[in-house]
């Protein structure tokens, strides 16, 4: 005879519940949340299960699941849940698990995740540019005449850095993506459906998903939050444009650093930097007035907003101290900015800015799979709902 014993892990709810799913054993499943849902199909609606099987503690097929990353956290489930039980949250802690969880190597995922390592973490980057400062002549006074960054840090060191810190984290992103791919096919909770969508459909489809945020608009509960998401992610989608192009105008065309304000790379730069800053700023407002329907915030969430607003402000200030002739000042605010720069890309699969490939992957093997979506009645029939309620 078979075991269907379920086998409870207990340290797993703890985690979940440090997390951000403190609310969790409020839910007396009453479905309400997937009711109100406009992004969860008919079929195994999402957050309804992903609620009873974080209560029986079943890691495997929570961290396994594609529909925890087609939930965009808007917080509709939780405004509308009777018990105050927060289901958004609950699916925001599973989310922040499962960076742990495939973090590749694991110590790094323990690392990203506790504010003790912190110190740590931003003492590499800032220990590896001081030595190259110091291997320049640097180190104790800044280059005389015209402010051109490549005469303190020099493209030779920087470049080289960047490429090579980019490279492991893509190997190391990889595995984490494979690992999550295989565990999705493998526990599939819808059944699998292949054949309605080839690999490069899916991915098409899930691409425009993101890049025009369509589901999240169908999101009511908190609108505000829908405009700092997208202009985080335009933001940041501008500025990795610009370093795109920057880093192939300097070694294929010879492009002359830095360019004018005029010029439309710089504007671009300029107008990215803005979004993002305007982006993090509501997303903060969001959650310093309690206005976030998604739930508190926890560690991952203000590490990276807060790394991109830095980002975005001595981006910013870099340039705008360079025009205003302050060579020391310009060219430490750069080497912060680059620190900064460093955090981010070094630390991609282990840290919140993970959520942007694990959610275009699910939400590519879920076209791929078969996974239905709702349909346009059963939206308006859920808002609806929300509305009487």
């Amino acid at each position: 005879m078979a075991n269907n014993l379920i086998e409870s892990d207990i340290d797993f709810v703890n985690d979940i519940t440090k997390l951000g799913g403190g609310s969790l054993k409020k839910c007396f499943q009453c479905a309400t949340c997937s009711v109100v849902c406009n992004l969860s199909s008919d079929d195994k609606p999402f957050p309804r299960k992903e609620m009873i099987w974080a209560q029986w503690g079943l890691k495997d097929k929570l961290i396994s699941d594609p529909d925890v990353w087609r939930c965009y956290q808007c917080g509709d489930c939780s405004v509308n849940c009777p018990r105050g039980a927060k289901p958004a949250e609950v699916m925001g802690a599973i989310r922040n698990y499962s960076f742990k969880n495939y973090a590749f190597p694991k110590f790094m995922g323990t690392a990203l995740s506790s504010p003790k390592y912190l110190p740590l973490l931003f003492a590499v980057p800032l220990i590896l540019f001081l030595l190259v400062l110091a291997h320049v002549g640097n180190l104790i006074s800044v280059p005389a005449g015209e402010i051109v960054f490549a005469k303190f840090i020099p493209h030779l060191y920087v470049d080289p850095i960047f490429i090579a810190v980019s490279a492991v984290v893509a190997g190391a992103m990889a595995m984490s993506i494979t690992k999550f791919w295989k565990n999705m096919d493998t526990n599939n909770p819808h059944g699998n459906h292949y054949g309605e969508k080839s690999i490069l459909q899916s991915g098409i489809l899930a691409a425009e998903e993101i890049l025009t945020h369509n589901k999240f608009k169908k999101c009511d509960a908190n609108n505000l939050r829908y405009s700092g998401h997208l202009a985080i992610f335009y933001g940041f989608m501008a500025l990795f444009a610009v370093t795109t192009i920057v880093f192939f105008g300097l070694y294929v065309f010879g492009l002359e650093l830095p360019l004018k304000l005029t010029n439309p790379v710089k504007i671009l730069a300029n107008i990215g930097a803005v979004a993002l800053i305007t982006g993090c700023t509501i997303a903060v407002y969001n959650r310093l007035n309690k206005k976030d329907t998604a739930g508190e915030s926890y560690y991952y969430d203000w590490l990276f907003l807060g790394i991109l607003f830095f980002i975005g402000i001595t981006g910013l200030l870099t340039e705008l101290v360079r025009l205003s002739g302050n060579a020391p000042v310009a060219y430490w605010t750069y080497f912060v900015h680059l620190v900064f720069v460093f955090f981010l890309i070094a630390y991609l699969p282990y840290s919140k800015f993970a959520h942007l490939m694990y959610r275009f992957v699910a939400i590519v093997y879920a076209k791929y799979a078969g996974m239905r979506e709702p349909a346009e009645d059963a939206v308006s029939e859920k808002t609806e709902v929300k509305s009487v309620a």
